[in-house]
């Protein structure tokens, strides 16, 4: 027989053991429970990225549309920049609008009580208004360098303009405004 000594002093041998290997779990669910958290993190950075990514090149279209871009094409193009937060802005490159579809309006079609209608009668024997209705497109897209995001926007936008312009638009071959 084992005297009880012996058996004491294996006990606490194990215990030390078992405490370690409790520890060394313990450290390890808590180191994987932190790279967790940090790869949820990152994925939901990601994603906010992305959202005001296309926020902003929503904006700057936007920004497009608001003007009077038909008149000068070849001005719209370029880069903007589009603050989304407070120190935070995206570069947003803009494309040139091109021409989706263009449309003669007739005279019959116009309402004589309208101011806006009556600027583009026609009073030849021509059938049609001196006016077209006209479907652009605008393409958009914005980047942030240090997530490496971007978003691209592509919106169409309906404009009443003089047949003369959206013919000129229309036949242009250098630079064709034609969507492609």
């Amino acid at each position: 027989m084992m005297n009880h000594r012996a058996i004491h002093s294996a006990e606490r041998g194990s215990v030390l053991i078992i405490g370690l290997i409790m520890l060394v779990v313990m450290t390890l669910l808590a180191v994987s429970a932190i790279r967790m958290s940090t790869m949820s993190l990152r994925a939901l950075n990601g994603a906010q990225a992305r959202s005001e990514a296309q926020w902003a090149a929503q904006n700057a279209i936007d920004q497009v549309l608001n003007t009077n871009f038909a008149a000068n094409l070849g001005a719209v193009a370029g880069n903007y920049t589009v603050a989304v937060d407070a120190g935070k802005s995206y570069t947003v490159a803009v494309g040139t609008p091109c021409l989706k579809q263009m449309q003669f309006i007739k005279n019959t079609e116009l309402k004589t009580t309208d101011a806006e209608d009556m600027k583009c009668y026609d009073t030849t024997t021509n059938p049609y208004s001196a006016c077209s209705t006209t479907v652009w497109q605008v393409n958009a897209t914005a980047s942030e360098g240090f997530l490496g995001v971007s978003s691209s926007v592509v919106q169409g936008v309906s404009i009443r303009m003089d047949t003369s312009s959206a013919l000129a638009y229309y036949n242009s071959s250098s630079p064709s405004y034609i969507c492609p």
